[in-house]
């Protein structure tokens, strides 16, 4: 026991701060070293990560919104293209149907017809859509209301309840306004109350 006691030291309090000056003065080791580069290429993996994500959300987005361009463009071209073939068209339905008053000779009149549908089958493959069926809600950007009907239900008030003729439009773009009458509801009075009342 006496000799476990001879190898105790005693430090005095300068000695035990000049140890700890000593300690944090201290090289780090080869493994301090080491963590500290791996902690340091652990940073600049994340933030060249985080830069390539971001690279790529933004190639993404550029991809897209070059898409949406070029689809808008093409259907601009389309509908141009329809657009200013469109009323030759109209006039050769016209003469079919005057033809077919005046009595031709169907036969004749099959390949007028044949032609006509083959242009509206080109056109339809170019994007060209009808619309203005009856019961839709009028939408002036998309009909044009020749007049308004009274209608006895409220569900039918400014809807369409005639067709008169049916739009075309390529995409967003209206190449005729469908001719419709608009339904027009007018609530029915109130029951008068008996004036007089009981005497």
């Amino acid at each position: 026991m006496s000799g476990e006691q001879d190898n105790v030291v005693e430090l005095n309090p300068e000695q035990v701060e000049d140890a700890a000056a000593e300690i944090e003065t201290a090289e780090p080791t080869e493994l301090e070293r080491a963590e500290a580069e791996v902690a340091e290429l652990k940073a600049k993996l994340k933030s060249v990560s985080a830069a390539y994500l971001k690279q790529q959300e933004e190639m993404a987005a550029f991809k897209a919104r070059m898409e949406r361009q070029r689809a808008l463009k093409e259907e601009i071209l389309k509908g141009d293209i329809v657009s200013k073939l469109f009323e030759p068209l109209e006039n050769l339905r016209r003469s079919i149907d005057a033809l077919e008053r005046a009595g031709m000779d169907k036969d004749l009149l099959g390949g007028v017809e044949a032609t006509y549908t083959s242009f509206l089958t080109g056109f339809k493959g170019m994007g060209m859509e009808q619309f203005g069926a009856q019961g839709q809600v009028f939408d002036p950007n998309l009909h044009e209301a020749l007049t308004t009907m009274p209608v006895q239900e409220e569900a039918l008030a400014d809807r369409v309840v005639q067709v008169f003729s049916v739009g075309y439009k390529v995409g967003t773009r209206v190449i005729r306004p469908a001719r419709v009458i608009v339904g027009a509801y007018t609530a029915p009075p109130a029951p008068a109350e008996d004036a007089a009342g009981e005497e």
